[in-house]
């Protein structure tokens, strides 16, 4: 494990440490858990961003009957 510095808000450090103590966990792993979740949601989100496009780029989208018959098994009425 590597050792780093950051500026961090006093308002969020204290939530990390009430979370830590209510967790009778380290604030490291606190802050190690809020970064990886961050990292997990953020790696996802920008992979399927980068493969919407691709399928913008190939043309390979729903069509807006294909569309209505998705929302209608969700008992939604799109026109």
């Amino acid at each position: 494990m590597k050792t780093t510095t950051l500026n961090i808000e006093e308002t969020t450090l204290e939530r990390v440490d009430g979370l830590a103590k209510r967790l009778n966990r380290p604030r490291s792993w606190v802050i190690n858990q809020a970064i990886d979740r961050f990292l997990d949601y953020e790696e996802w989100f920008a992979k399927e961003v980068h493969e919407g496009l691709n399928e913008v780029k190939r043309d390979d989208l729903a069509s807006r009957d294909e569309v209505a018959e998705t929302f209608r098994k969700w008992g939604i009425d799109a026109p």
